[in-house]
């Protein structure tokens, strides 16, 4: 039987009526990615880059990945899932960011994308890396270009890590963004024997040396065992 423990301490008076009903009615995984996919697509068609809170993805019904990621990640935190995200990285196209969850020491994902294929995936995967690469056929290169696919690589990390409101602020959660920018990625193919590198604001990349590099291939790089959904 699973426990109702929270991953994350709240309040549930800071939950708006209808906020409280979705995080009800979203006891799993599969729910929640049923109610992200009711979710219009946030293409910022008005030129403004935002990265709205779970509070403002109810409102406003509209999210891109990172928000749907964020999103997902508020609403399960309540049922005992950790705030886990991935960062996918590619060259020369769009990043995607999933939110994560084990069960039964199998990976899964859940997503928000304007492409089926990019939605979540269930949890059947051994490692965070393979679930990663599930994604890799649905990144192709553009013309004149000799690689078999642009999907570079991955970072994972821990909303936990965050000392700020992330689930019912107003404001961007910027603070979520910045933290892909402090972790190592994982290459999917190593570089001239460098496996890792760093995403740079300006959407260049810096490959790592080998002493500044750690293992990142199975686990998120959050400082502590990827657990499982809390259970009795």
């Amino acid at each position: 039987m699973h426990s109702m423990k929270l991953c994350l301490p709240h309040d549930q008076e800071r939950f708006t009526e209808e906020e409280r009903n979705i995080i009800a009615a979203c006891k799993t995984p599969q729910e929640t990615q049923d109610f992200i996919n009711t979710i219009a697509y946030n293409f910022e068609s008005d030129g403004v880059a935002r990265l709205r809170s779970f509070r403002r993805v109810v409102r406003d019904r509209v999210a891109h990945c990172f928000e749907g990621a964020l999103a997902a990640a508020a609403i399960l935190a309540h049922h005992g899932y950790p705030p886990l995200l991935a960062c996918m990285e590619a060259d020369e196209d769009f990043d995607h960011l999933l939110f994560l969850f084990r069960e039964r020491g199998k990976w899964g994902s859940i997503a928000q994308s304007q492409q089926p294929n990019l939605k979540g995936r269930p949890p059947i995967f051994k490692n965070v890396r393979d679930l990663i690469l599930s994604y890799g056929d649905n990144y192709t290169p553009s013309l004149h270009r000799h690689q078999l696919q642009t999907l570079r690589g991955y970072c994972t990390f821990d909303l936990r890590q965050l000392h700020v409101d992330w689930m019912t602020t107003e404001k961007d959660v910027w603070p979520a963004e910045d933290l892909t920018f402090e972790k190592n990625f994982t290459a999917l193919k190593a570089k001239n024997g460098f496996r890792e590198f760093r995403c740079n604001r300006d959407g260049t990349i810096t490959w790592l040396h080998p002493e500044e590099e750690h293992d990142a291939l199975s686990a998120p790089q959050n400082g502590t065992e990827p657990l499982d959904r809390a259970d009795d």
